[in-house]
């Protein structure tokens, strides 16, 4: 007689306890969880830009900025180990969001936000992303493309509405993957109502590689032409980095770029009263994997079901708080 070979067990779900406070607290006992990650400043973090104006001037001529450190190295080392961490699990390196830290370390770039988007400038809490590409071999960032190619990313003076602030946490360079980017004004692909073509041979000698030490920051309109690089057999260590999106208070985002993944949130005052409590930032999370869903099952083959169930489950929890919130 013949027997069926048994299934294997399902492996357990790397996400099981995520809804627990003291189950992140447990991965990272040394980085905490509050209400108001921005109330008080963090003591690694460096500080502020005391003058934001050359940046945002560069912002305002070259689509883009590069600072120098806004945190230590050694807390953006810390910080790297955090995510690898998660990474380890099976988790996305979004996760990393739960953590005041995470947030903590754009609080230094106000001068130059304020300088480009106004006093009380916002962000949307679903529009994180981070990243661990690998030290390997062809692993990559994400491929040539524009945050959001619409005429009224801009203001009527050219100013932006929106900025994309990446802030990497390990040195990267060429060889493991730093950003690429075409400045604005050397682009000639880019139209005012957002149309592009490809671009010609005789442009890419326009193109800008962008090494950046840990702990700086990059900042970029969301028209600009940019994409992260592919690693060689040179890549000593991963590229590991945080995203966060800003903008204007003038800025609809749910009008500018209609996203389901957004149902359920505002924007919020990016100040020392942002009130971003653990539940909320498991529904934000939830949130940014379904914007950026699309490599989660290569990066994760063995745990993105476990993921996309996480989503699914805390999605429904924003969207049912917003209807309380509007009935």
């Amino acid at each position: 007689m013949h027997f069926a070979e048994p299934h294997p067990p399902a492996p357990p779900s790397p996400l099981a306890h995520a809804g627990q406070l003291a189950f992140w607290l447990e991965l990272n006992p040394d980085l905490d969880i509050s209400a108001t990650p921005l109330a008080r400043p963090a003591p690694t973090v460096l500080p502020a830009l005391l003058d934001g104006r050359p940046h945002a001037a560069e912002a305002m001529a070259e689509g883009y900025f590069q600072t120098a450190s806004v945190i230590p190295r050694s807390h953006a080392g810390r910080l790297a180990q955090a995510i690898s961490g998660l990474v380890q699990r099976g988790i996305p390196p979004v996760f990393c969001m739960v953590y005041d830290a995470f947030w903590q370390m754009f609080a230094p770039l106000d001068p130059v936000l304020r300088q480009l988007l106004g006093e009380r400038y916002q962000m949307m809490p679903t529009d994180i992303w981070a990243w661990h590409v690998p030290a390997r071999e062809g692993a990559s960032g994400w491929g040539p493309h524009r945050d959001l190619p619409h005429p009224e990313a801009t203001g009527a003076d050219g100013r932006p509405r929106l900025v994309n602030i990446w802030l990497p946490l390990t040195d990267v360079g060429p060889a493991n993957a730093c950003m690429y980017v075409l400045p604005q004004h050397l682009d000639p692909t880019l139209g005012a109502d957002g149309a592009a073509r490809e671009l010609d041979l005789s442009d890419w000698h326009n193109i800008r590689a962008l090494p950046a030490q840990a702990g700086t920051a990059l900042g970029w309109n969301t028209q600009v032409l940019h994409w992260g690089g592919r690693c060689s057999t040179q890549a000593s260590q991963p590229r590991i980095s945080v995203g966060v999106y800003f903008h204007n208070r003038d800025c609809d985002l749910h009008q500018l770029n209609p996203d389901t993944a957004r149902n359920g949130f505002s924007s919020v005052d990016f100040w020392p009263g942002l009130h971003l409590p653990f539940e909320m930032r498991l529904q934000a999370i939830a949130g940014a994997i379904y914007m950026y869903n699309r490599r989660i099952p290569d990066d994760f083959p063995d745990t993105w079901e476990h993921i996309f169930q996480f989503a699914r489950q805390y999605r429904r929890n924003a969207d049912q708080g917003e209807l309380r919130r509007t009935s």
